[in-house]
């Protein structure tokens, strides 16, 4: 008896690994779509803009085709049939996402007419629902929370852990993650940004390694981490960055001296006053042409973290500040906006 059990409860072991997780195929659904959907599947990629076969399939499919479609063999198909379903403003689209965040097949989406990349479906369900703008605060906690505690892996999880509070259901995610180097710098300096604003002392050496050994077009996330927490570990980071980049090479990004600005201006110390007071030297720099902005990116980062000390560099600069500075200088940047 107990082997026949055994027996039995490996055939059903078996029999589930063998069953498809797409299990509908084209030929499934009804004729007059069959010649649509062969046309989007033919494509082998996600196109950019409407078609006359994605029209069709919005104009025509019902909600429960749709949801046949979401589990399709053809993963083309499943982004499709979503964004179909969140532009028909359907009231589950939320509660549909949350069910197929495990979709890891790579899909080629052209997210520009000029400019594609391979995508996982479920990276896509979410920026579709995310782009449509619709998702409530509520919901994004809980997609948050699933994405970062669950699916991880997903490329939507650096943007999220980059935008989030500190948390500590999430800072062992966020550690791991800052340790990966990829071809994408963004992705582990994005994943130290995150880190660095739980300023914990134990990820004081840690970052200030890997902020010493990189050198890329990142580096504004060096700054921005360093900002987040100005400890005094990382200030000969910031003097080496005036010796090394900003007096030898051309400057690449404003990007860079803008946050790099703020965090030396963080410190409100005599240091940071005198770094910031050699940024505006001009013979500093191999070619001048940017040293304007410069200018500002100082004016504006030591209006931003206002203290005593810097009060007659304040008085320096501010005639030199255009109406246009002046206006939006306690108005939030457009830049920094988070979705998550």
């Amino acid at each position: 008896m107990k082997k026949f059990t055994y027996i039995i409860l490996i055939s059903i072991i078996f029999s589930c690994g063998r069953e498809k997780p797409y299990p509908n195929k084209i030929s499934d659904f009804r004729s007059e779509l069959q010649i649509h959907l062969k046309k989007l599947a033919a494509e082998k990629k996600v196109p950019s803009s409407d078609t006359i076969a994605r029209n069709f399939i919005k104009e025509n499919c019902t909600k429960e085709e749709l949801l046949k479609l979401l589990n399709c063999e053809d993963p083309i198909l499943r982004v499709i049939a979503y964004r179909t379903l969140v532009n028909k403003n359907d009231k589950d689209y939320f509660k549909i996402l949350l069910g197929h965040l495990s979709d890891t097949t790579k899909v080629e989406w052209w997210y520009f007419e000029d400019a594609a990349d391979n995508f996982m479906v479920s990276d896509l369900l979410i920026r579709k629902a995310e782009d449509s703008r619709k998702l409530t605060q509520t919901e994004k906690n809980i997609l948050i929370d699933s994405v970062l505690l669950k699916h991880s892996y997903l490329d939507v999880s650096n943007w999220m852990l980059q935008d989030i509070e500190p948390n500590e259901k999430y800072y062992s995610v966020i550690k791991q993650k800052s340790k990966i180097k990829t071809d994408r710098c963004g992705e582990q300096l994005g994943a130290c940004y995150a880190l660095s604003k739980f300023k914990k002392k134990e990820d004081l050496e840690f970052l200030k390694t890997i902020f010493s050994t990189i050198e890329s077009p990142c580096e504004d996330w060096i700054f921005k981490s360093i900002e987040e927490n100005p400890n005094d570990i990382y200030f000969p980071i910031l003097k080496k960055f005036l010796e090394k980049t900003i007096k030898k090479k051309k400057q690449s990004s404003s990007n860079d001296l803008k946050y790099y600005c703020r965090a030396i201006a963080k410190y409100k110390n005599k240091e940071s006053l005198a770094l910031l007071t050699e940024i505006l030297d001009k013979s500093n720099y191999p070619d001048t042409w940017y040293f304007k902005y410069n200018e500002e990116n100082v004016f504006r980062a030591i209006h931003k973290y206002k203290e005593p000390i810097y009060g007659d560099l304040y008085k320096k600069l501010k005639p030199k500040m255009s109406e246009y500075v002046m206006e939006y200088l306690d108005k939030p940047d457009y830049t920094e906006r988070k979705t998550w």
